[in-house]
C-alpha cells in the first residue's frame, strides 16, 4: 500500500472521518479543513493575508486597489440613486471580508470621491467564519459617520438591498466536487483514512457518483460549451466542479432587490479549464507564500482554492437572477479605471520618500502583472428585476 508521508491526518480529522465510515467526499473534506468550527483554516483565524501571511490578496498589497474599484462602485452608487431606488439606505454588500481591508479602503475611497454618499450608505460584510469576524471588527470599526453590520445571506434574503455586491476572492474557496474519468466511465473523488504503524494518513478513494454530478455531466455540453471531458484525456484525468454555484446565485439573488454584482477571482474558460493538458485540475494549496499540489498536506493548516469556469459561472448566475454584464481581466479593468494616472503621479512623490514610492509602484505593476493578480478576471451582473436601471460600466471601457 502507497501512502504519502506527508499526507499525515489530524486527530480532530481522523475523527470526523471515522464518524463518516473512514470515507468522505473530496467536497467534504475541503469544507472541513477551511471551515470546520474548530480547526478549520478560515474558522479559527489560522489564515494570514499579506506579504507576510499566506498568500497575496489585490487589497492586501495597498489602498490602491480598493481607490481604483471605489471609482467604478461609485458610478454604480450614483446610478441606483438617480434611478430613484427605493431604499432608506443603499448598500455596500461584500462577500467574504477576510481581514476587512477592502471594506474599509472602500469606504475611504467612496466618501473622498463622493463625499455626499456617506450618509446614504451601509456597509455589509457577509462573514460566516467567527475567527475572520473578529479580525475584521478591529479593522471596520475604526469607520466613522458609515453604518456598518454583519449578516448572513440568510438574513439578508428577509430584508433585501438594493446596492452593490462585491465577491473579492471568494469564491474558489468554495468546497468543490472533484470528478475522475477513468476507462470511460466518471468517479467521485473521496479521501479516506489509511493506517500504517499506528499513525493514520489520507489517501484518495474513488466513490460512486452521485445523481448532481450525472445532472452536471447531462448539462455539460449547454453548460460549457464544449464537449466535456474533452477528448484523449489520459486515464486518471481529474477536474473539478463548482457545484455550490447555483445555490449561492439564488440565494444572493433573494437577498439583492436593485444593484450590480462584482464577481473577482482566478478563472478560466471552459476550453482551458477541461483541457485533456490539465490533467489534475486547478486545485492548489497556499501556506507561507508558497504554492503545493499536495492538497491533502497539513490539513486545516493552508488555504485551498479552486478556479471557477467562466461559462458555468456566467450560466449559473443567469439561470438564477441575474444579468450578466460582461467580464475583462483586472489589468484592463484597472487600467481602464486609472492606475496609468496612479502611476504618474507617483513621479511627484519628494525624494525624501524614494522608498515608499517604489514600494507603491512595485505594488501598483503587482496588480495588474498578467502572470499573476492581473489574470484574475473581473465578471459583473444586475440583478435581473432592475433591467431598466441604467449601469455605467467604466471598468470595461478601453483604457485612456
Amino acid at each position: 500500500m502507497m501512502i504519502d508521508p506527508i499526507a499525515r491526518c489530524p486527530k480532530w480529522l481522523i475523527d470526523r472521518i471515522r464518524s463518516c465510515g473512514g470515507s468522505i467526499s473530496f467536497y467534504k473534506y475541503m469544507d472541513l479543513v477551511l471551515n470546520d468550527s474548530e480547526n478549520g483554516f478560515y474558522s479559527t483565524g489560522r489564515l494570514k493575508i499579506g506579504k507576510d501571511g499566506d498568500f497575496c490578496t489585490s487589497p492586501s498589497l495597498s489602498n490602491d486597489f480598493a481607490c481604483l474599484l471605489a471609482i467604478q462602485i461609485v458610478d454604480w452608487l450614483l446610478d441606483l440613486e438617480k434611478a430613484g431606488i427605493d431604499s432608506e439606505l443603499l448598500s455596500l454588500v461584500e462577500i467574504g471580508p477576510g481581514e476587512g481591508t477592502l471594506s474599509k479602503d472602500l469606504i475611504d475611497a467612496i466618501c473622498k470621491i463622493s463625499p455626499a454618499l456617506k450618509s446614504k450608505i451601509e456597509l455589509v460584510l457577509v462573514e460566516h467564519n467567527i475567527g475572520l469576524r473578529k479580525r475584521q471588527e478591529k479593522v471596520v470599526n475604526v469607520l466613522k459617520g458609515v453604518n456598518c453590520r454583519w449578516s448572513s445571506l440568510e438574513e439578508l434574503t428577509l430584508k433585501p438591498v438594493a446596492g452593490v455586491v462585491i465577491a473579492n476572492e471568494v469564491l474558489d474557496a468554495f468546497p468543490v466536487e472533484r470528478l475522475i474519468f477513468r476507462n470511460n466511465k466518471v468517479f467521485r473523488q473521496g479521501v479516506s483514512l489509511k493506517k500504517k504503524q499506528d499513525e493514520y494518513f489520507l489517501d484518495f478513494v474513488e466513490m460512486k457518483p452521485t445523481y448532481a454530478i450525472e445532472q452536471f455531466l447531462q448539462d455539460s455540453k449547454s453548460l460549457l460549451r464544449i464537449d466535456f471531458p474533452p477528448q484523449e484525456i489520459c486515464t486518471g484525468w481529474v477536474t473539478e466542479w463548482h457545484c455550490d454555484l447555483p445555490i449561492w446565485f439564488k440565494k444572493l439573488s433573494k437577498a439583492v432587490r436593485y444593484g450590480p454584482l462584482l464577481v473577482v477571482d482566478y478563472a478560466l474558460e471552459s476550453k482551458r479549464y477541461y483541457n485533456s493538458m490539465r490533467k489534475n485540475g486547478t486545485l492548489i494549496s497556499y501556506s507561507n507564500q508558497e504554492a503545493n499540489s499536495n492538497i491533502l498536506k497539513d490539513s486545516g493548516c493552508c488555504d485551498l482554492t479552486a478556479h471557477l469556469c467562466i461559462e458555468s459561472t456566467i450560466n449559473y448566475a443567469m439561470k438564477n437572477g441575474w444579468r450578466f454584464i460582461g467580464e475583462t481581466r483586472q489589468g484592463q479593468a484597472l487600467l481602464a479605471l486609472g492606475l496609468s494616472k496612479f502611476l504618474y503621479s507617483i513621479q511627484n512623490i519628494n525624494s525624501n520618500d524614494l522608498a515608499t514610492a517604489l514600494d507603491r509602484r512595485e505594488s501598483l505593476l503587482r496588480l495588474v502583472d498578467p502572470v499573476g493578480l492581473g489574470e484574475f478576471r473581473w465578471l459583473a451582473f444586475q440583478r435581473e428585476n432592475s433591467c431598466d436601471l441604467n449601469l455605467r460600466t467604466r471598468f470595461l471601457e478601453e483604457p485612456n
